[in-house]
């Protein structure tokens, strides 16, 4: 909560909400057992997660990745749907009228009153963080508010509780403002992202609500770096090759090969979470096939079976800054975003008028033989003893564009989503 030493006056608001993603993955960094992230932590049973959260969210990400891609057609997208959907979830609470529903349709959340989503986003947090100490969760949220604005203590209550988000004021207009929450960001997301806000904050900005989440979880069969050598990647289908620096890794994996692409799970130490890596048929484009599983709910939890294979898979590093305005508003946020329209007196009771001003994403991803270390910041991943498969073994050449994923396996949370058409370190 906010401390009651300051005093909330101000005439007019604005409320911005900035997503930030980050994904990295091996790149050498030691990964430390975290005992606070110990399954025996956890404050919920996994059977007390209403299964529409998870499958909201993802069914989120999905179109918001489909904006971002018909934004940027043919570059390299990579956002954390998980970040983004949380972000935005602590302003739905805040909205109300048309507003609301226009959020509730966007987040896929319209079915469930919005004190089952913000309980169910809790357990799900609370499932995610609390995974195994082999791989390494963290979720954290924060308001800030600019000192002196009114804010609804119901508003800052309710993202404490259900969202664990700390309540900030700050002088905006001081001179450590800025160097302060980009601190609070790059602390959150490993050092990976230094910041999120530039320098001066605009004098019509009132709150900041930011989501961070950090990810570091290394294979559970890792690849062999003496393995890895000079191969070609083709962006394009008929344009010229790059060079990259090829991964290639032998196991058991889940793998699936059905008409159109080839799909493998790479799982991260625990088993709890995995790498989602789909490839498009020779010949057919990445665009194809994003088209057939955008609309293909059912397919980010399908069963895949275990088979002996080959995977080989470039390594890589891509940095990604979008600003959400547009897909929110394409995809049906348009009152949020009018001064005029814009209803949030669930936030604040006499700051008026309150709006979201600008949404953006940062992301990074880096691949390696390693493993994946991911954060994400919004200021708006089994081995057994079954028969060997009679199948043959499978041979997977990932030299070409392709999805890819970081999922929870046990909820089955998008924690990261992107189309990667340049592969480059």
């Amino acid at each position: 909560m906010i401390k009651k030493t300051h005093t909330y006056k101000l005439a007019r608001g604005l409320l911005v909400l900035m997503p930030v993603a980050l994904l990295l993955a091996g790149c050498g960094c030691g990964q430390e057992r975290r005992t606070e992230g110990a399954i025996e932590h956890r404050a919920y049973a996994a059977e007390e997660l209403d299964p529409r959260i998870a499958e909201a969210h993802n069914a989120f990400g999905l179109e918001l990745h489909r904006k971002l891609v018909e934004e940027r057609p043919g570059t390299n997208v990579f956002l954390s749907p998980y970040s983004v959907a949380s972000a935005l979830s602590m302003v739905y609470h805040g909205a109300d009228g048309a507003t609301r529903s226009e959020i509730g349709r966007v987040l896929q959340a319209a079915e469930l009153p919005v004190d089952e989503w913000n309980r169910g986003s809790r357990i799900l947090r609370d499932l995610l963080e609390h995974s195994g100490e082999a791989v390494h969760l963290n979720v954290a949220n924060s308001v800030w508010v600019r000192k002196g604005v009114p804010l609804r203590e119901s508003f800052l209550d309710r993202n404490r509780d259900d969202y664990g988000a700390e309540g900030i004021a700050l002088d905006f207009a001081g001179p450590k403002a800025v160097k302060t929450i980009n601190s609070w960001v790059q602390k959150r997301t490993g050092g990976k992202i230094p910041s999120i806000i530039d320098d001066p904050i605009p004098g019509s900005t009132l709150v900041y609500l930011i989501n961070a989440v950090y990810f570091n979880g290394r294979w559970s069969n890792p690849f062999e770096k003496s393995a890895t050598e000079t191969k070609d990647f083709y962006p394009t289908l008929d344009g010229p090759a790059m060079s990259v620096q090829m991964m290639r890794g032998q196991g058991r994996y889940p793998y699936l090969q059905e008409k159109g692409y080839q799909a493998v799970r790479l799982p991260y130490e625990g088993w709890r979470f995995h790498m989602l890596l789909v490839l498009p048929d020779e010949g057919m484009s990445l665009q194809q096939l994003q088209e057939k599983l955008w609309a293909d709910a059912g397919f980010w939890r399908r069963e895949m079976p275990l088979r002996q294979g080959t995977i080989e898979l470039p390594r890589f590093k891509i940095e990604g800054d979008y600003i959400l305005n547009d897909a929110l508003a394409a995809l049906g946020m348009e009152s949020a975003f009018d001064p005029r329209r814009a209803e949030f007196s669930g936030i604040s009771e006499t700051v008026k008028p309150f709006y979201l001003s600008a949404a953006r994403h940062k992301s990074y991803v880096q691949v390696d033989e390693e493993g994946t270390e991911a954060a994400a910041v919004t200021a708006f991943s089994m081995a057994g003893g079954a028969e060997p498969p009679k199948d043959e073994p499978f041979h997977m050449t990932v030299n070409r564009p392709f999805l890819l994923a970081i999922q929870s396996s046990e909820t089955g949370s998008l924690l990261f989503l992107g189309s990667i058409y340049k592969p480059e370190e």
